[in-house]
């Protein structure tokens, strides 16, 4: 049986013959033909037979997607669906799917990535690019995902019992996590100066982070957005637009010092999204250094005074901060297996 599988939102969709997406089109076989049967997924062991060459996806469906069957010696046919966004001209994507394992993370945080390579030749695999999400992250399906679909068992078969680069203990514990959503796939964090995307009027952006043998699933209130505590206009008040890339950290600001405190400092604008003014504002005047700016700590007004955001992970839990705790996963993780950020305790 063959399945489409959306890059990025971990859903599944079974077929027939003529495979269809979720609101039913059919996607007609020369649409799928351009399959490869992998026979690995670890980079260290790839031939050119395990090269693919994505064919034009639909335009009812993603732009980007993959179809997995089952061969009959358990090993998986993978065909690439690929509808490049309005205004690309870009062609046919061609690369390697494999198995990344994050440095600086726990087991869980392992993903399915797609390498896009300049030949069939394996040895062009360290000089090509990860395929990237609209957000300028890279897409994958998380070892979640994959550990808990039924579509996905070839693909488990190649991890657990064929590269064996996925312990079948850690298989089973990243099922158990497997109805566990995360928003957009740029917000499954395990470190500290890990990139993920944030809409400026998002009220609650849900977040995944990654432990060494958990799993936590906060949302974030009103990390963009405030409350005057005016009766007549309770908020909450997103006074921009937009989005933009950002990152965790520890903070290092005086007034933390010697607790454990997560800070978000904005790495960059989005050129298709930019930071703006949001048309629809309506509480009081906005104050300097209240706008996002490339570089800086995130900023949110807190009884009229612009203040850096911030959780204390180890603070009494309230109304406010009662998600902040699934943040300690992050300064946890930067002990076990080292920051890319430099943090230590």
């Amino acid at each position: 049986m063959k399945h489409v599988l959306p890059l990025g939102d971990g859903n599944f969709r079974p077929s027939p013959p003529l495979t269809s997406n979720s609101r039913g089109t059919q996607v007609h076989g020369p649409a799928l033909r351009s399959s490869s049967v992998l026979r690995t997924l670890d980079p260290a062991k790839l031939t050119p037979k395990d090269h693919i060459t994505s064919a034009k996806s639909p335009s009812c469906l993603k732009s980007f997607e993959i179809c997995v069957q089952r061969v009959d010696d358990g090993y998986p046919s993978v065909s690439i669906l690929h509808n490049p966004p309005r205004g690309d001209s870009g062609g046919n994507l061609a690369g390697f799917l494999y198995y990344y394992q994050p440095p600086h993370a726990p087991p869980l945080a392992g993903e399915l990535r797609f390498r896009i390579t300049a030949s069939v030749d394996p040895a062009s695999f360290p000089s090509g690019v990860d395929h990237t999400i609209q957000q300028g992250v890279p897409w994958s399906i998380p070892l979640r995902t994959i550990a808990g679909k039924p579509n996905f068992t070839p693909i488990r078969y190649l991890l657990t019992d064929v590269d064996a680069t996925v312990p079948h203990l850690v298989m089973d514990l990243a099922r158990e996590y497997q109805c566990i959503g995360g928003g957009q796939a740029s917000r499954c964090l395990y470190a500290f100066g890990q990139p993920f995307h944030l809409p400026l009027t998002s009220h609650a952006p849900a977040f995944v982070f990654f432990g060494k043998d958990r799993v936590a699933r906060p949302s974030l209130k009103t990390v963009t957005g405030f409350y005057t505590g005016n009766r007549v206009s309770s908020g909450p008040h997103y006074p921009f637009s937009g989005s933009i890339i950002c990152c965790f950290e520890p903070s290092s600001l005086e007034e933390h010092s010697g607790r454990r405190v997560a800070v978000i400092r904005v790495l960059r604008t989005l050129a298709h999204d930019p930071v703006r003014p949001n048309p629809r504002y309506t509480g009081p005047p906005i104050p300097p250094g209240l706008c996002p700016r490339e570089g800086e700590l995130l900023t949110r007004l807190y009884r009229r005074k612009v203040k850096v955001w911030a959780a204390d992970v180890d603070a009494a839990p309230t109304s406010r901060n009662a998600q902040a705790a699934a943040l300690s996963i992050l300064f946890d993780n930067a002990l076990e297996y080292g920051s890319p950020c430099g943090f230590a305790a």
